[in-house]
């Protein structure tokens, strides 16, 4: 039985992209990962209406990246917290919110604490302060914590291992994390290891460095995760 489940993320410009998205695509997805900061804030709510509907079979969770953690959008701590409760009209399984750049957003979403993935993004290194902070993330006891970062050597991966397993045996079985860059590929798929419960992999664009294809991520996955 697979334990870890794949997010597939979709990222569409304007209105013409969604409308050429093939849901059959992404069959082989257990949660869609809506990355809405690919739209203009002010044509997100338009387009949620299509998202959502295209995509009402699948779990979905909705993501605003923003540019303080590599995503492509800045917003003022008062439009990130408007926006993710705007989004919650439209019932999504799961929000990312950017726990150490948006914080106060938490407080805005407190009855939703059981949609809620806290997140951290390093694009620039392995900080040394990570089991800290997956922790910091994990008492506030949300739905999931995630944590993504930039290796620099073949160590930081393997400390990236240790530290999740570690934590899965102390605390839980709600963390994601993964390591970017090809360095870092092993992690997205090696949860059933390390107790990572999510892994991300790509249709036709990654949207981050070392994302494996979704053909390759369920090919591997199948091979480890499925009892013959």
């Amino acid at each position: 039985m697979k334990n870890t489940q794949i997010v597939v993320p979709i990222m569409p410009t304007n209105q013409a992209d969604i409308a050429e998205i093939s849901v059959v695509d992404y069959k082989d997805a257990d949660i869609i990962e809506w990355r809405a900061d690919f739209l203009p804030k002010e044509e997100i709510l338009a387009a949620a209406t299509q998202i959502f509907e295209k995509f009402k079979d699948f779990k979905i969770l909705f993501t605003i990246r923003t540019a303080r953690e590599g995503g492509n959008i800045e917003l003022s701590v008062k439009e990130y917290s408007q926006l993710l409760q705007e989004i919650l009209e439209f019932k999504p399984d799961f929000i990312d919110i950017e726990y150490f750049s948006y914080k106060p957003a938490l407080a805005q979403l407190e009855d939703y604490r059981d949609k809620i993935v806290l997140s951290y993004h390093n694009f620039q290194e392995m900080p040394t302060d990570l089991t800290r902070r997956l922790i910091q993330m994990w008492q506030e006891k949300t739905a999931f914590v995630k944590a993504a970062v930039m290796p620099q050597r073949e160590c930081d991966v393997l400390d990236l291992l240790q530290i999740t397993r570690d934590l899965t045996l102390e605390y839980g079985d709600n963390f994601i994390t993964m390591a970017m860059g090809d360095l870092g590929k092993v992690t997205r798929l090696s949860g059933y290891l390390t107790g990572s419960r999510w892994t991300f992999a790509s249709l036709k664009e990654a949207s981050a460095p070392g994302q494996i294809a979704l053909s390759d991520v369920k090919h591997i996955l199948d091979i480890f995760e499925n009892e013959n």
